[in-house]
């Protein structure tokens, strides 16, 4: 069960690099080729993880239990660029996007340690990067959406939609690591592999589609998007 999931993740993570990657080339305007690009990056260090995983790379026995640690590594890579999707649709401001980034970074690392620790430590690290991902949380409902809503007024819709979809799924993955070995122990490595996967799929392959469809129903609004100003005062 656990390599028909692995596999699964591979090859879902490449189809949606070829779709990016295709839509990239294909890009009429700026704009949409970085969105294609960085939803592309997103999917291609994704499909890496899930190659690596698949062929037994990346994992160790930690206290006793079986732990696919290159999960991090990877995380650690594809999330601030999901960020960066979110902040690029947003426009969001150095600060905004600053503070999302060093937060997330901050969760990624301490849910590492939480990973790597025994029993009952790991639940202090799990804490603490529950709280990092709550700040994260906090910094996507209230200021980045205050500037996304002001920035595009006529799309308040999109960005709620947006921020809904991405909200529940990051929520779903403290849920997985509390259920599984690495925590209560409920959810077999079986399920708690399938559980990730599902996860991975449907908040990078997913949530990049959702993202271009965003930024097509913002065009459609009559909101431009300076790829100028993005540059200026997101990165």
């Amino acid at each position: 069960m656990v390599q028909t999931w692995l596999w699964t993740g591979v090859i879902s993570m490449a189809l949606g690099s070829v779709l990016f990657g295709f839509g990239a080339a294909q890009a009429q305007s700026e704009r949409w080729k970085i969105l294609f690009i960085l939803n592309f990056f997103i999917c291609v260090i994704a499909a890496g993880l899930y190659l690596a995983m698949a062929m037994g790379q990346g994992q160790s026995e930690v206290y006793g239990r079986p732990t696919f640690w290159v999960r991090y590594v990877t995380w650690f890579m594809s999330t601030p660029l999901l960020l960066l999707d979110l902040a690029f649709l947003g426009r969001s401001t150095v600060a905004v996007t600053g503070s999302l980034l060093g937060a997330n970074t901050y969760m990624i690392l301490t849910g590492f340690a939480a990973t790597m620790s025994p029993k009952p430590i790991n639940y202090v690290w799990y804490v603490v990067s529950c709280a990092a991902f709550l700040a994260t949380l906090y910094l996507l409902v209230k200021p980045y959406r205050i500037e996304a809503e002001r920035k595009h007024p006529r799309s308040r819709k999109v960005f709620r939609k947006l921020l809904s979809v991405h909200v529940i799924l990051w929520t779903l993955y403290p849920v997985v690591w509390i259920l599984s070995s690495t925590g209560l122990s409920i959810l077999s490595q079986g399920y708690e592999t399938m559980g990730y996967t599902l996860l991975d799929i449907a908040s990078k392959v997913g949530f990049g589609l959702l993202s271009l469809n965003s930024l097509k129903q913002i065009e459609q609004a009559g909101e431009r998007q300076p790829t100028r100003e993005f540059e200026t005062s997101a990165i």
